[in-house]
């Protein structure tokens, strides 16, 4: 147990990725200020998007109308926290019925899901398009699991042409998530808790599968549009949404683990009666293992047993916001016109002008980057300079006297044969 769990706090997923419910909220927030802050100075300051366009093609969007009265434009309405995180969650059911469309198992479209909300913890929705994202980290999901499938393939499957739509947004999508690639899932640890519920030989075979398989349904959906894998670890995971299958199956589970009971201390009425020597050894054993029945205690006793049960409960309750019935309730259109059209409509009047067109914004990045290498490297003229310089330093001319050099290596080596004389 403790080598599971020190190997588990080495990981990314929880040294990067793990947040109280507080430190996430924060976060969340911090983005979204940062966000409209700077779509607001972009807004402010770049000129009207109707300016020189033809009246038949102009956005009918309101965002950087400029003021009848001569002043700055009038900004548009941002989401907020609360609204964006409703979006997210929107999107990364989505993105499961992307998954599914393509076939892909369960893994893979679980690291997809969880790229996704990692990416948008310190990214606003309003500032990279949450539609072309989900398909980027769709397909870096793919290869964080091991497969890779052709690029012109996969885009043709979700209706892209140019397979730049997705690549322009694979690098950044890395840069979001902090370059963590590596995602625990709860589908081992499920595989590992039915191996030992039916070590045990006393439990129906039937009863156990029927949990197993609603246990995998739900985890295939309600940790990934919640926050649990923010919050809990994969086997906490687990166990609330075995809990939601069968309760009782968990409570033997933990009753099977947390069972450690302390030795006793003295002799009872009813202990038969040892000789001196014997008792004199069972006491010198006991002061040895004193600090081993203490370890165990503290491991396994019922403290810790109680502790695990109420974040159990704890995320139990977590998931059961989103149970794999909400699938529906997500792809209903009714509720797509009544929560989502709104928030999209809003979206598109306030998302950031300069950052939503992936591949424009590649291209303009890789542009930046090559002036600036140009800058470093320096202008032709600075380089004659510098070389003057150097040779003024140290004496002659430091690419004529390399330049000799190296025709006196040919020179020795002989014309007729560039490589040198016989071996």
């Amino acid at each position: 147990m403790a080598a599971e769990d020190s190997r588990y706090r080495e990981s990314s997923q929880f040294r990067q990725w793990s947040f109280s419910p507080a430190q996430l909220a924060s976060m969340r927030d911090k983005a979204n200020t940062l966000a409209r802050t700077s779509i607001a100075d972009r807004l402010s300051t770049s000129p009207p998007n109707n300016a020189g366009t033809n009246p038949m093609s102009a956005p009918t969007s309101s965002a950087n109308t400029p003021d009848p009265d001569g002043g700055t434009p009038s900004l548009p309405e941002f989401l907020t926290p609360a609204e964006e995180a409703l979006l997210v969650t929107f999107y990364t059911s989505e993105l499961l019925r992307a998954g599914d469309h393509a076939e892909m198992g369960d893994e893979i479209k679980a690291t997809a899901a969880t790229f996704f909300r990692r990416f948008y913890v310190t990214n606003s929705i309003m500032t990279y398009p949450p539609q072309q994202m989900l398909i980027v980290a769709l397909f870096f999901g793919c290869k964080a699991e091991g497969a890779f499938p052709r690029i012109t393939d996969f885009a043709h499957t979700f209706g892209k042409e140019d397979p730049q739509d997705i690549l322009a947004g694979e690098f950044l999508l890395c840069q979001g998530i902090r370059f963590c690639f590596d995602v625990k899932h709860p589908f081992r640890a499920l595989r590992g808790a039915m191996m030992e519920l039916r070590k045990l030989g006393d439990i129906d075979a039937s009863r156990i599968d029927s949990a197993e398989r609603r246990a995998r349904d739900i985890l295939r959906f309600s940790p990934l549009v919640t926050d649990a894998y923010f919050h809990y670890t994969p086997s906490q995971t687990m166990y609330a949404a075995l809990s939601h299958a069968d309760r009782g199956l968990v409570e033997r589970l933990i009753q099977e683990t947390f069972h450690y009971v302390a030795p006793p201390t003295n002799s009872g009425p009813d202990t038969p009666t040892a000789s001196s020597d014997t008792s004199t050894l069972a006491a010198s054993r006991r002061d040895t293992n004193k600090g081993d029945d203490g370890n165990k205690a503290a491991i396994i006793g019922a403290y810790i047993r109680d502790k695990v049960l109420g974040t159990i409960e704890a995320c139990r309750d977590m998931l059961a916001k989103e149970m794999p019935e909400r699938r529906e309730h997500w792809s209903n259109k009714t509720v797509i016109k009544a929560q989502i059209a709104p928030l999209r409509k809003k979206l598109n009047k306030c998302h950031d002008p300069d950052r939503w067109d992936l591949v424009k914004l590649q291209k303009v990045r890789r542009e930046q980057a090559l002036k600036k290498s140009d800058s470093e490297d320096g202008e032709p003229g600075d380089r004659v300079a510098s070389s003057e310089g150097d040779a003024s330093l140290f004496g002659g001319d430091l690419a004529t006297a390399q330049r000799d050099a190296k025709r006196r290596k040919v020179g020795a080596k002989g014309l007729d044969d560039p490589f040198g004389g016989a071996l």
